[in-house]
């Protein structure tokens, strides 16, 4: 178990490296979209922070549904992706590090996998369109805000996950496996829930 985590570890580091080089790159001003993006983030944190993690899913299901059908097509996630790679570009240093980084890693890990294929592997209907049903079903969603239902092992089937990520499974593990070295930044700390 060690040996991944060192193995992760060094793997990880200069892909991060790379990535926050790359999605960070030269900012540039701020565009409808990345706006939009900024004002879905202080309308949804609040609620992703305390409330129940299905609210946060609605939340941000709602803002990833553009055409408003209830499902999300290829071309949503793509553009969602590409809104937050280009919202990292803007915010760049004024985001603390720690947020900085999980941003970063989740576009690297993103375009590890690659768009379609991850796509596809939570389209299990083969339908071209993800219902929230595919995408949630590895998941149990409860009374509890999402970032504590997503770092329970309990609620989450990462076996399953891992199987839909296919090679970039054993850096996903790794992450979602609730061991986080760098510390709360002291605002964060404030904000989370009490249990």
């Amino acid at each position: 178990m060690a040996l991944r985590k060192i193995a992760l570890i060094g793997l990880a580091a200069p892909m991060l490296m790379i990535g926050v080089a790359v999605y960070a790159g030269d900012a540039k001003p701020p565009s409808r979209a990345v706006l939009g993006f900024e004002r879905f983030l202080a309308a949804s944190s609040p609620v992703c922070l305390t409330e129940p993690s299905a609210r946060c899913v609605d939340i941000g299901w709602r803002f990833a549904d553009t055409d408003h059908d209830g499902t999300l097509s290829l071309a949503e996630v793509t553009a969602v992706r590409a809104t937050i790679q280009d919202w990292l570009a803007w915010k760049g240093d004024a985001l603390p590090a720690r947020d900085r980084t999980n941003v970063t890693l989740g576009l690297i890990v993103f375009d590890m996998i690659g768009a379609k294929k991850l796509f596809a592997g939570f389209n299990t209907s083969g339908s071209g369109k993800l219902t929230r049903k595919e995408l949630l079903a590895d998941v149990k969603l409860d009374g509890r805000p999402l970032g504590q239902v997503l770092s329970d092992p309990k609620s989450v089937d990462r076996r399953a996950i891992a199987a839909k990520l296919g090679h970039a499974a054993p850096v996903v593990s790794g992450m979602m496996d609730g061991k986080d070295s760098a510390p709360a930044e002291p605002e964060a700390q404030a904000r989370a829930p009490k249990p």
